[in-house]
């Protein structure tokens, strides 16, 4: 991984000549920036590549996609500095920015439930970096849960399901709730997670234009039996107003029509309390970084 100076990000970006006007881009359909149909089309490819391939793990079909998608070097993002890195190394700091982010969060026995996991492959390395908990997922892309189910079929703590944050009740993690007879004030002195519910998300958010009542409505209904939230989302409210990069971010949200309340909305909701907001912990997109945001019901 070497440093990037923002003056040569064009050449390894198309987003800042498109942003100027200076290249055209034929915008997609859908909710957000990209519809659920998009998604469900990409893994439906990866779908039958494991399929066709029974030998592929779950993280021989992400790299495969990986590739697919680019070549080395690309740009990346980590606090606000720009890289250049090889296409694995980029997942790699991916997935230490995942496990990082539930650092002194899981103590063994927690559920974790991701909702719009994709196709889940965030679920299998957490799986792997902290096997004394379950994680369930869901996702409205049928491929994609049906892809997560091919992968994880024999990973008895890792279940995939159908999920849509536009729903008025959430019916796989009232699932959860309802199986784990979790309270996030249960009476336990606290030494362990056993039987409690994190909530999780890491990008999913994004492609919703506002996520007020999804947080201050529908979240807000599971207060009372959920622990705490972890997200790593492209939060818009952090990028900053007075640098080059931080307005090319918030452009870049602008234009490609993703919310910018997340933070705002957990913030002002009753029964949240967020405790950490860190930003830009890694951007595969360096002009769409994931942002670390941490928050405990009260």
């Amino acid at each position: 991984m070497r440093e990037l100076s923002l003056d040569d990000l064009p050449k390894h970006s198309p987003w800042p000549a498109r942003l100027l006007g200076r290249e055209d881009w034929d915008e997609q359909a859908g909710f957000g920036g990209i519809g659920v149909s998009v998604y469900d089309e990409v893994y439906g490819k990866l779908f039958s590549l494991a399929r066709e391939n029974p030998e592929m793990d779950y993280r021989a079909v992400q790299r495969s996609a990986n590739h697919y998608a680019e070549e080395s070097p690309v740009a990346i993002s980590r606090g606000e500095n720009l890289y250049l890195a090889d296409v694995d190394e980029k997942q790699e700091l991916q997935d230490e920015a995942l496990v990082a982010s539930f650092a002194g969060t899981l103590s063994g026995g927690e559920t974790v439930v991701a909702l719009g996991c994709g196709w889940g492959y965030e679920l299998g390395v957490l799986a792997d970096a902290y096997p004394d908990c379950e994680f369930v997922g869901g996702d409205p892309a049928e491929n994609g849960v049906a892809l997560a189910r091919e992968l994880f079929s024999d990973r008895d703590r890792i279940t995939v399901g159908e999920f849509d944050f536009r729903d008025d009740r959430w019916d796989l993690l009232e699932d959860v709730l309802a199986d784990g007879s979790a309270s996030a004030d249960d009476g336990g002195d606290g030494d362990d997670g056993e039987g409690e519910v994190v909530l999780f998300t890491q990008g999913s958010l994004t492609a919703l234009p506002s996520v007020r009542d999804v947080i201050s409505e529908t979240l807000a209904n599971y207060l009372d039996r959920v622990r705490t939230g972890v997200h790593l989302e492209h939060v818009f409210e952090l990028h900053p107003e007075d640098t080059l990069l931080g307005q090319l971010r918030r452009s870049y949200a602008d234009r490609r029509e993703y919310n910018d309340d997340m933070l705002t909305a957990l913030r002002a909701t009753g029964g949240i309390d967020v405790t950490s907001a860190t930003y830009d912990v890694v951007g595969g997109n360096p002009l769409h970084p994931l942002s670390e945001i941490r928050w405990e019901a009260v």
